[in-house]
């Protein structure tokens, strides 16, 4: 299944009324991924539970994506992989989440792996959300041109000014971590109101 629920229950908006979400990228935001002596290491950034705690202030849907991995077999970045260390290390917090896989595979011969915006699009569909109102949360150039081409509001944490394109998919926010992020998305919703 491509999209996966949150156990504990959530309310939608007013009736069938479709509800803005805050969209998280996996490997750009919540894992810590660097090369270790045995091949690539994977962990989990600091203090995610405080952020996602204050994501479902804004939100009541926050929407992990998990984008393909970069290549078939790609050691230690598959799909499975990535979401077991993801739900070990989130414990609880993770049953607040909604997990968005792409429903093709890990083959990549879909629309679903950035910068194209398909899992954006499927997660959209399937969850009845809004692109109205909805972010996207993302360490990357590639995810900044996704969420774009959705519609999304885009946060980018860490420097933007790594690559000439950069300036072509310049976020509305940039932030130091999940938790200033939050901060920023709140700070723009009390301004906008």
């Amino acid at each position: 299944m491509a999209v996966g629920e949150p156990t504990r229950p959530r309310t939608g908006g007013r009736g069938d009324e479709p509800t803005p979400a805050v969209f998280i990228d996996l490997d750009t935001v919540l894992l810590a991924m660097h090369q270790g002596r045995r091949g690539l290491e994977i962990g989990m950034q600091a203090d995610l539970p405080e952020a996602i705690g204050r994501l479902h202030e804004i939100s009541n849907r926050v929407i992990v994506l998990v984008d393909p991995p970069p290549s078939e077999g790609a050691a230690g970045r598959d799909t499975q992989h990535r979401l077991e260390v993801a739900r070990q290390s989130l414990g609880e917090t993770a049953d607040q989440l909604t997990f968005v896989t792409c429903p093709h595979g890990e083959r990549r011969t879909c629309e679903c792996a950035k910068p194209d915006s398909g899992l954006i699009e499927v997660a959209l569909s399937d969850l009845r959300l809004r692109r109205r109102g909805s972010w996207y949360i993302g360490g990357d150039q590639e995810g900044m041109q996704a969420a774009r081409g959705a519609g999304l509001h885009t946060v980018r944490i860490g420097p933007v000014g790594e690559d000439h394109l950069d300036v072509v998919h310049r976020p509305d926010q940039t932030a130091r971590d999940l938790l200033d992020a939050a901060n920023r998305i709140m700070l723009e919703a009390l301004t906008s109101d």
